[in-house]
């Protein structure tokens, strides 16, 4: 049994969002790779065309206003995410040792790390595992794998053409994504969705406060003008501007 939803294009709010939370995540202590030495921060998301592939293996809660189920997922989806940070070009530094280097051997020291900017962009993910999703209309969505979904990723930087720090920042930036997976991924949709539920809430609210200022408004520039129509014509007419229906008395309260 399949579980189908549309993947349609995501406000600019959203993506904000989750770029905040992807940073404040990706630079948490156990998180951030070694070699990684400035902050890192988030700089664009596209969570592409390609929506996930979701096929039900459990439903254990089905109500009106909530729903847990247990999920096989897949992605192979065309999204990706640019960083931006600092990287540590040459880990090897000169040594206090009397001992000599060896340039017949290609190894280059330096007597202080050389820091270079560095943009990271993370593409090609492809995910397969199992994964408990619960939606609850009042308390957002809960996340969480079962297992580790991560299959493969492609990641490309300003040093793509030196391997060594290439091979270094695809097996750093795979270790740092089954993290994110496992632990930051959870929190960031569960409280992307509470946010979400609050914003619907409070544009619900004030979309209904705006509606009965609007009536109120008609109600008392009616009221106006029949009370000028009546003026010169007695306590008919002053009866008359005086007699509402209880809808509006209400709504004028």
């Amino acid at each position: 049994m399949s579980f189908k939803f549309q993947w349609t294009g995501f406000p600019a709010e959203f993506n904000c969002e989750a770029l905040e939370m992807l940073t404040r995540a990706l630079n948490k202590g156990e998180n951030k790779p070694a070699n990684l030495v400035g902050p890192i921060i988030a700089k664009e998301l596209d969570l592409g065309s390609t929506p996930p592939e979701l096929d039900i293996l459990e439903i254990s809660e089905l109500e009106e206003d909530r729903f847990r189920a247990m999920f096989r997922m897949k992605y192979s989806g065309d999204g990706y995410l640019v960083l931006q940070t600092q990287v540590q070009a040459n880990p090897l530094r000169l040594s206090t040792s009397p001992l000599p280097t060896m340039p017949g051997l290609g190894v280059v020291a330096a007597a202080a790390p050389l820091v270079v900017p560095m943009l990271l962009r993370i593409s090609g993910l492809k995910l397969n595992g199992i994964v408990v999703l619960a939606v609850s209309k009042d308390e957002g969505i809960t996340l969480v794998f079962r297992s580790d979904p991560l299959v493969s990723v492609e990641v490309h930087s300003t040093f793509d053409s030196v391997p060594s720090v290439r091979r270094m920042l695809q097996r750093e930036i795979e270790a740092t994504l089954r993290s994110l997976f496992r632990e930051d991924l959870p929190l960031i949709v569960h409280e992307m969705s509470v946010n979400e539920i609050r914003r619907a809430r409070e544009k619900r609210d004030r979309e209904r406060r705006e509606h009965i200022e609007r009536q109120q408004m008609q109600i008392r520039t009616r009221h106006g003008r029949e009370g000028s129509v009546w003026a010169g014509r007695g306590d008919s007419g002053a009866a008359s501007v005086g007699s509402q229906t209880e809808a509006e008395q209400r709504l004028l309260a």
